[in-house]
């Protein structure tokens, strides 16, 4: 289902991604004078916060599973073109089961609840790009880093794009709301 609320624990799917990924969040260490940067930017410009973060040097494979929470993401407007291929072509793409149906939803017809879920599932299959918030601490502080992770096969994960550094968990929820991405639950 498509989700444009709190982003949920890493999926099953995504769990030998990090080295251990459990109910208990574990934090990525930083040093002090990082966390001090940090927290100098944390309510500045993306600008300010991403020229920070570029100095941290941060490996998603350092995390250790710390960053607890992921989300399948696709930028909206590729969602939105993929969305419109596919229910061009309902039946080929297993959105529905009946030539019947499937010259109804081309008229335009709204999707069940079941057909929305497997249009998303087939345009989400495969995309590995997520959505993560990691737990950034020094041992005494700590704020929460969002960025969007890609799977890139053997080339392993990388971040291809940051959203911010934040102080509580409702504001990085609220940015990922605000972000111009589809996220999917897949559930």
């Amino acid at each position: 289902m498509l989700s444009r609320t709190k982003i949920t624990p890493r999926s099953r799917r995504h769990e030998g991604l990090a080295n251990s990924v459990s109910s208990e969040v574990k934090m990525y260490k930083i040093t002090t004078d990082q966390m001090t940067q940090i927290k100098a930017v944390v309510s500045k410009d993306l600008k300010a916060q991403e020229a920070v973060f570029n100095t941290l040097d941060f490996n998603p494979y350092d995390d250790e599973g710390a960053g607890g929470y992921d989300s399948v993401v696709m930028e909206r407007e590729r969602y939105e073109s993929e969305r419109k291929e596919r229910t061009g072509y309902p039946l080929d793409y297993g959105i529905c089961e009946t030539d019947e149906r499937a010259e109804e939803i081309k008229a335009g017809a709204a999707l069940s609840e079941a057909e929305e879920q497997a249009l998303n599932e087939n345009i989400f299959d495969g995309d590995d790009t997520l959505i993560v918030i990691t737990e950034l601490s020094d041992g005494t502080d700590k704020v929460l880093a969002v960025t969007v992770q890609q799977i890139w096969g053997q080339a392993g994960i990388h971040v291809i794009n940051f959203i911010g550094f934040f102080s509580n968990d409702d504001d990085a929820q609220k940015a990922i709301e605000a972000a111009d991405f589809v996220t999917f639950d897949e559930s």
